[in-house]
C-alpha cells in the first residue's frame, strides 16, 4: 500500500512541477507580479510540507503515532491548498488549464492521503512508535527525493519572491515623502 501512495506522490509532483512552471511561471509570471504576494506566500508554505511529504515516504515508515504526524502534515497541507485557491480566486481569473490541474492535483491529494490512512490504520498503526527505514525500490526512492530538493528549492524561491513582492506592493501604497527645502 506504501508504494501505491509513493507513486502516487510522484504524480502529484508531476502535476505540481506542471503547475508551476507552466501556470505560475510562464503564464502569470507570479514571483514578479506585486498583487501576488500572499499567493506566493501560500505556495512556499505548501513547498515547505511537500518537502518533508516526499522525503518522509520515500525514506521512511510512519510507524504507532508516527503515522498521525504524518498524516496531519499531508492535512495542513492540505489546509494551505484550500486557502491557496480562495486567494487565487480573489487575485486573478485561472485559465481552464490551471483550474482542470488544480483539480487534478485536489483529487489526487485526497486519494494519496487515503491510501496513506489505510496503510497507517492496517500495518502501522498497531506498530511502536517510531520512525523505520523505509523499503520501497530504490528508483522510487530517488525520483521521490528529486521531488523533495526540487521542493525544497522552489519553497525557498517562493518565499524570496513573497518577501520582495510584499516590499514593492507596500512601496506602491505608501505616500511619496515630499522634499524639503
Amino acid at each position: 500500500m506504501v508504494t501505491v501512495v509513493a507513486w502516487l506522490l510522484v504524480l502529484q509532483g508531476v502535476l505540481g512541477a506542471f503547475d508551476t512552471f507552466v501556470n505560475h511561471e510562464w503564464r502569470e509570471r507570479l514571483p514578479h507580479r506585486p498583487w501576488a504576494a500572499r499567493e506566493l506566500a501560500l505556495h512556499a508554505l505548501r513547498s515547505a510540507h511537500y518537502t518533508v511529504v516526499f522525503a518522509g515516504i520515500a525514506w521512511l515508515d510512519w510507524h504507532g503515532r508516527w503515522g498521525w504526524v504524518m498524516l496531519g502534515i499531508m492535512s495542513l497541507e492540505y489546509v494551505v491548498t484550500l486557502a491557496d485557491s480562495v486567494q487565487e480566486d480573489r487575485t486573478r481569473r485561472l485559465s481552464p488549464v490551471e483550474r482542470v490541474n488544480h483539480m487534478l492535483l485536489a483529487l489526487n491529494s485526497g486519494i494519496y492521503m487515503a491510501a496513506f490512512a489505510a496503510q497507517m490504520a492496517w500495518v502501522w498503526l498497531d506498530l511502536p512508535t517510531a520512525l523505520a527505514r523505509g523499503s520501497r525500490p530504490w528508483p522510487l526512492v530517488l525520483i521521490l527525493s528529486f521531488c523533495a530538493v526540487a521542493t525544497a528549492v522552489w519553497a525557498v524561491r517562493d518565499a524570496i519572491a513573497w518577501q520582495r513582492m510584499k516590499r514593492l506592493a507596500l512601496l506602491a501604497t505608501e505616500p511619496a515623502i515630499q522634499a524639503r527645502g
